[in-house]
């Protein structure tokens, strides 16, 4: 079992500076190229099937690397970026003028939820059961997903509270992966690659 899970291409919001959640951008012109210097890259590599966030960034994303690798990508929608709320769609300086506790908190270095918020326990049982059945499967899969979801992942798989995000820093188009070893147990053999995009990189990671 090998799972590689890949990050969208840098999108219109990443780029804008906006909290995306489940806010539908497509990718900036980068993010294009982004994918596309992914997908040469994972052309290389023996592939049985891609995965892919049904949100539109990561569903492009994972289009560009399908039509590389001549496959059709299958949408999960366990997959999707945490949803925010009504945090969705802000910048940080609105986010701090519409929600100045809420923002307070977070700056204390606690977490408190937006109105709306789907919630660690929910995002961790879908992801849960997405790992479960990604893990499960024999060959290659490359799964296109978010820096949020990515994030939590690893967070999974190492036992790290999941009410302690920032621990895995995620960025656009980078790679982790995740194999078995020997004993069964999940492993990270690798986070936030990003030497394929030779000079390309963009780290901004708000959903």
């Amino acid at each position: 079992m090998r799972l590689i899970l890949v990050r969208h291409g840098e999108s219109e919001g990443n780029a804008s500076g906006v909290i995306q959640g489940r806010m539908d951008f497509d990718l900036s012109s980068t993010g294009v190229r982004q994918a596309r210097a992914t997908a040469a890259h994972l052309a290389a590599m023996d592939v049985d099937r891609i995965v892919t966030s049904p949100l539109l960034r990561a569903a492009r994303t994972a289009a560009l690397i399908a039509d590389r690798l001549s496959m059709t990508p299958d949408p999960m929608p366990d997959l999707m970026e945490y949803d925010m709320g009504k945090a969705s769609g802000l910048t940080g300086a609105q986010i701090r003028a519409q929600f100045p506790d809420v923002a307070r908190v977070a700056g204390s270095g606690r977490r408190s939820a937006y109105p709306g918020e789907e919630g660690r326990e929910t995002l961790h049982a879908r992801l849960r059961r997405a790992l479960d059945e990604l893990s499960g499967r024999e060959g290659t899969t490359i799964a296109v997903a978010h820096g949020g979801v990515i994030s939590a992942l690893c967070h999974i798989v190492l036992g790290v509270d999941l009410h302690r995000p920032g621990a895995f820093h995620v960025g656009n188009c980078s790679l982790t992966e995740v194999t078995r070893d020997r004993a069964g147990r999940l492993v990270l053999v690798r986070h936030n690659d990003s030497c394929h995009l030779r000079g390309m990189e963009t780290f901004a990671d708000r959903g």
